[in-house]
């Protein structure tokens, strides 16, 4: 219970929206509700159709969805249900496995609840903040690429063609390609006609109704096509109507051995899932200025997808139309999300009978239609041209989508991100600072040799030490070591915020080798994460205490010169003055100035002595 709450996860959220609630507020929740209707009910259809499942599965997941997500997401504007990155993965996880459509039924619970599940866990030990370590090129290539399967898998459909009568086996894309070329010689002229039609009435439909085009533009097909087989007798091909009493429960299939198999595709999808309804969530909430609670909304994510395999639904995720929608509408509460499944259940009481009035090919034509509203031409021109690493991995995530199942795009798309983040973050920088002819501290440039060498240096390091920066960070400051005339490195360790194992062990190493040469190392401004580091790991007994200067945010020069201080006592000066000399913003010089007496005082041992055996 500690750690659901810590995670900011609350069991039924909704009920924070009892508080005040009137009339007003339920008569804009219903009008958003409303709204959201008019475009999640034939996008529910049309998801169905794409994903290859009957209709009654898209609508049935996206009323469960909409209660689901007022219920549980704790958003007021936030919409779930089917969408087309969830069709396109759900039908292209059953091809690769080579589970036909007939047999989807029997599957689908199981992968329902296997994601719902892994979305459940990813909430509850708050890991779905993951997915912003995703770069939005991987994003925008795998989105682009859905988009464009998208719409070669409903070019048969809108063509009046099936692709099953062309070539039985055509999973990958390049096969729909090539499948749906071969088959342009059957092309049916009422179907091209219907597509036809589709695009002008939508056209004009969008004029006169920019908020539901779609719905509207449904509306006006179904009549067409019934005054067309009515009046002209012309064949059409139309949807299945679907009965609101046939719909039951989904517990078949729940095996070990289906486990297994589904839970590669489960973990896939539920990733993708969280992706686009993390990008919506944060979307909108930066609109109105809201904190997003990307927790909360995994977890009623989770429980959507459950409640959809167990009750014959389809994988849902966030809509950022149907949520942007809800929001525009004036969503007071998540009671919008809840009336918005009340007239989508009615709906399917009150017009399922009439589903086979709606033609398909017109159907695939809204299709293709939405799927080119969703190309975000300006995010895609900054992806491309803003630099070459994220026009690679956008590239490399669309090519591999095509060629490849989905899951492994993403797969390959994140690994070759991270690839070259930690190509340009492993190489810490280094800035040597060491004394001139006049006994004061200037940094040396790196391309020209010392011309007297000192036997005290301060190095700035700058940059997170982490296991691809271990090796350049140790071997870098082991070649400086090896200066005959140097007996002191002092690292000025301020701007770095991290430092892991690796590094850690990497630092051992190189006191070893010190100790052996008869180096000291001391770390100044050391910041209280660093310290802590080095206490856990017991590395601050190798490096002795009296070698460590902690950080002064006060008096941000003060730690480097006490180290500094320290260093010409371990070199046995007496009386000293020591100078640093750094750029503040105004690119103006600094100077701090620490002065000791001219008594003797006790030079410190040697470092590392006592724990060079243990190392």
């Amino acid at each position: 219970m500690r750690q659901w709450k810590k995670n900011g996860l609350n069991v039924l959220p909704i009920r924070q929206d009892f508080s005040g609630y009137n009339f007003e507020k339920l008569r804009q929740d219903a009008f958003a509700g409303l709204s959201v209707t008019l475009i999640v009910f034939p996008q529910a259809m049309a998801y169905a159709l794409l994903a290859g499942l009957p209709i009654e599965y898209g609508l049935y997941g996206a009323t469960i969805a909409t209660f689901a997500a007022a219920l549980f997401t704790g958003s007021h504007f936030l919409s779930l249900g089917p969408t087309n990155a969830t069709a396109i993965l759900l039908v292209n996880s059953f091809t690769t496995l080579g589970i036909s459509i007939e047999k989807m039924s029997i599957f689908l619970p199981t992968l329902l609840v296997l994601t719902g599940s892994f979305l459940i866990l990813s909430a509850f030990f708050n890991i779905a903040n993951v997915v912003q370590y995703v770069s939005r090129s991987v994003i925008s290539g795998y989105i682009t690429a859905v988009i464009i399967i998208v719409i070669v898998n409903q070019i048969h459909n809108a063509f009046g063609f099936n692709l099953a009568t062309i070539q039985d086996n055509a999973f990958t894309f390049v096969d729909t390609c090539l499948a749906t070329w071969n088959g342009l010689p059957n092309i049916e002229k009422s179907s091209i006609l219907i597509s036809l039609i589709t695009l002008y009435i939508h056209r004009f439909i969008k004029t006169k109704f920019p908020k539901s085009p779609v719905a509207f533009t449904i509306i006006a097909l179904a009549c067409l096509t019934y005054i067309l087989q009515k009046t002209m007798a012309i064949h059409i091909q139309v949807l299945t109507p679907i009965n609101v009493n046939a719909w039951h429960a989904s517990w078949v299939g729940f095996s070990l051995d289906n486990l297994n198999l589904m839970a590669d595709s489960a973990l896939i999808l539920s990733f993708i899932c969280l992706v686009d309804s993390t990008i919506v969530l944060k979307t909108l909430s930066s609109r109105i200025g809201q904190k997003a609670n990307v927790n909360q909304m995994t977890f009623g994510l989770g429980l959507a997808n459950i409640f959809c395999g167990l009750f014959s639904g389809m994988p849902v995720s966030a809509s950022l139309v149907r949520s942007s929608t809800n929001y525009a509408s004036g969503a007071r509460t998540s009671f919008a999300s809840l009336f918005c499944g009340c007239f989508c259940l009615l709906c399917i009481a009150c017009l399922g009978p009439f589903f086979h009035y709606i033609p398909k090919a017109g159907l695939a034509t809204l299709i293709i239609i939405l799927a080119c509203s969703l190309l975000d031409k300006h995010t895609l021109k900054v992806v491309i041209t803003s630099t070459r690493s994220d026009a690679c991995v956008f590239l490399v995530t669309l090519v591999a989508a095509l060629l490849f199942p989905l899951s492994t795009a993403i797969y390959m798309g994140i690994f070759l991100s991270i690839a070259l983040f930690l190509k340009k973050a492993t190489v810490p920088a280094f800035f040597e600072y060491t004394y001139d002819e006049n006994n004061e501290i200037r940094e040396v440039n790196p391309d020209t040799p010392l011309l007297k060498q000192s036997e005290i240096i301060i190095i700035h390091v700058e940059g997170n030490l982490f296991f691809a920066s271990s090796e350049i960070f140790r071997d870098q400051i082991r070649m400086i070591s090896e200066r005959p005339s140097l007996k002191i490195i002092i690292l000025k360790m301020r701007n770095v915020m991290h430092i892991d194992a690796t590094c850690i062990l990497a630092l051992e190493e190189l006191l070893y080798y010190m100790y052996l040469n008869k180096r000291v190392l001391i770390l100044s401004e050391v910041n209280k994460y660093i310290f802590k580091a080095l206490q856990r790991s017991r590395l601050i007994e190798f490096i002795g205490l009296e070698n460590i200067f902690t950080d002064k945010r006060s008096q941000p020069n003060l730690s480097t010169a006490l180290a500094l201080k320290h260093a010409q006592n371990i070199m046995g000066d007496k009386s000293f003055h020591v100078r640093v000399l750094v750029a503040n913003n105004n690119k103006k010089r600094i100077q701090t100035t620490v002065e000791t007496s001219s008594e003797p005082q006790q030079k410190p041992s040697h470092q590392n002595i006592q724990g060079a055996d243990k190392l």
